[in-house]
């Protein structure tokens, strides 16, 4: 199922996780959607692809073979089962694909895990961009996304992340962070805790300070939609327009509320 994507004089990796033949990779490597590619199977075998959606938030990216058949595929690990400290072990095609030598494993841990990041000391090189990185049940837990020289500097695009926008990728959508900028603005920083986004920063005059949201509130959701995740979180806000109402769903202490307010617009 770990594939070679190429396109033009570039080459990255990815990884098929559904039999129709849908591939994930990174969103660098797919690129804008309705582009042509080549996947380039382990035994050598090219097929033709085009790209889909994407997130240039979390890098993620997906592909879809156009000729029908059985494709063999890895599975996608639940949401949330990979975890710090976890054994892990990464594949690609380091260097391009090379058919005699095959794709190339390497074993290490997850070191860090945030809402679009998934830290590893997984040793990664260029061409690898795309590959899968597994749990030792052999499922996906995360796409190569930023190689760095140290080993233990390698960042991936977490399954989560396609997960939470599967529906979006799927019909050909990219989330940018220019379309996100221009959208609504609730001025909060948060932190992923197991019970939602707890509050950590306010912005002065912000719609979140002026709606009566304060430091160490937890959000659950927001118009009803559950966000458990930074990157969600500005998926729905920046997808709405400045001066749209929401309504925001908090957990203050023991206390459930739910406050009403005007989403404002990005400062310069």
């Amino acid at each position: 199922a770990v594939v070679a994507v190429q396109s033009g004089g570039g080459a990255g990796s990815g990884v098929i996780v559904s039999e129709d033949g849908l591939v994930l990779t990174a969103g660098h490597v797919s690129g804008r959607p309705g582009r042509n590619v080549t996947i380039v199977l382990p035994d050598g075998r090219k097929v033709s692809a085009v790209t889909m959606g994407g997130s240039e938030i979390s890098d993620s990216g997906m592909c879809k073979i156009k000729q029908e058949g059985e494709w063999p595929f890895a599975p996608m690990a639940k949401k949330g089962k990979s975890q710090v400290g976890d054994w892990c072990f990464a594949l690609g095609h380091p260097g391009g694909f090379i058919e005699k030598r095959g794709m190339v494993t390497r074993i290490g841990r997850v070191i860090h895990k945030r809402y679009a990041t998934l830290r590893t000391d997984c040793r990664l090189l260029g061409g690898d961009s795309g590959g899968p990185l597994f749990n030792i049940d052999g499922e996906v837990i995360g796409i190569h996304s930023r190689i760095a020289k140290e080993d233990d500097a390698n960042f991936h695009a977490p399954i989560e992340s396609y997960l939470e926008h599967w529906d979006l990728f799927k019909e050909g959508k990219m989330i940018s962070r220019r379309d996100l900028q221009k959208g609504g603005f609730l001025g909060v920083g948060t932190e992923e805790t197991e019970k939602g986004l707890r509050i950590q920063q306010l912005v002065k005059e912000s719609a979140a300070d002026k709606g009566g949201i304060l430091k160490a509130d937890i959000i659950t959701a927001i118009d009803g939609e559950p966000i458990d995740s930074q990157e969600e979180l500005s998926i729905v806000v920046g997808s709405k327009e400045p001066g749209d109402e929401v309504v925001v769903d908090l957990r203050r202490g023991e206390k459930e509320l739910t406050i009403s307010l005007e989403l404002g617009k990005r400062p310069e």
